[in-house]
């Protein structure tokens, strides 16, 4: 789903005036493909600009306003290890990544697994909790993920697959966040793939970060307009590019309906997780799952 704010058209128009440039390509080491990641300092407008291009099959974004340019590139350094590294970890496309190995393995016999591994499979347990089934990264039975939280292992009782693409994102946004926090940077509106934001503090020129909501069927009308602070938004739904490929994992069928979920909550993590479940769930039940999230708002377009 495209997102797209004031802020940030006008901030891309004024890429080629910036000070510096600096594009950089990255191997990932697992696999035959390269990252490419720039960043650009507007020196006038005390703006920061990283984004990094084939990460998690798609594209990440962040805007700092802030007047130290080396505080601004050492974060986006540390921000790009970050990326990298979860998607060497997470990404099921990769052979190598700790995920493919679990899909591959974890039928035949109980393999071992990295403590983030546990605690993302046990979040992903919570989840499922939460959701009432709705959220399930096996798009089949979660039951069937036998995880020994003592032994640090994981088996399946049945040869199933692992699925993490409506988590990754929200979950590597919550380290973007913290890491802001903990350096003191307060103004930052962050994109990744275009349907998971998170804005810290206001725009420059405003009290917050205003994110627009097109719809995708009707090119240049907008269902909604959104004032982010301190909050997340995470958007999921069927468009005309990437139609029926959410599963209702209690059917084992697509949803085919034409609507687009928005969750606008304090965790981006949570508003990734409630998108996908509630775009699957009964009318009847959202708001039983509802009750289980701290939410700032939610929206549902018919399209």
């Amino acid at each position: 789903m495209s997102f797209e704010t004031d802020f940030f058209v006008y901030f891309c128009a004024l890429i080629l005036c910036f000070d510096s440039a600096v594009c950089t390509c990255t191997k990932n080491k697992k696999m035959q493909f390269m990252y490419t990641h720039t960043c650009q300092y507007h020196n006038l407008l005390q703006l920061f600009h990283g984004s990094m291009v084939g990460i998690m099959g798609t594209r990440f974004d962040i805007v700092l306003s802030t007047e130290n340019k080396s505080e601004a590139e050492k974060l986006w350094e540390n921000t790009v290890s970050i990326l990298s590294r979860l998607d060497d970890m997470l990404n099921r496309f990769n052979p190598q990544s700790e995920l493919s190995q679990i899909n591959r393995e974890a039928f035949k016999k109980t393999i071992s697994i990295t403590s983030e591994m546990l605690k993302i499979l046990q979040l992903c347990a919570d989840y499922h909790r939460k959701t009432f089934g709705y959220f399930d990264i096996t798009l089949r039975d979660f039951s069937k993920v036998l995880i020994d939280e003592k032994a640090m292992t994981v088996y399946f009782s049945e040869e199933i697959k692992l699925d993490l693409g409506g988590f990754a994102k929200g979950y590597t946004m919550t380290f973007i966040e913290q890491m802001l926090v903990n350096n003191g940077f307060c103004n930052a509106f962050v994109d990744f793939g275009n349907s998971s934001i998170t804005a810290l503090g206001h725009h420059p020129h405003g009290d917050c970060w205003k994110v627009s909501v097109p719809n995708p069927f009707d090119n240049g009308k907008i269902l909604e307009e959104i004032e982010l602070r301190n909050a997340s938004m995470s958007t999921s739904g069927n468009t005309p590019i990437y139609g029926e490929h959410i599963i209702n994992p209690l059917s084992g069928k697509y949803v085919k309906e034409k609507k687009m979920i928005c969750i606008v909550a304090p965790n981006a993590l949570d508003a990734e997780i409630l998108t996908t479940a509630l775009m699957a769930a009964l009318d009847v039940e959202k708001e039983k799952i509802l009750t289980n999230f701290v939410v700032e708002r939610k929206m549902e377009f018919v399209l």
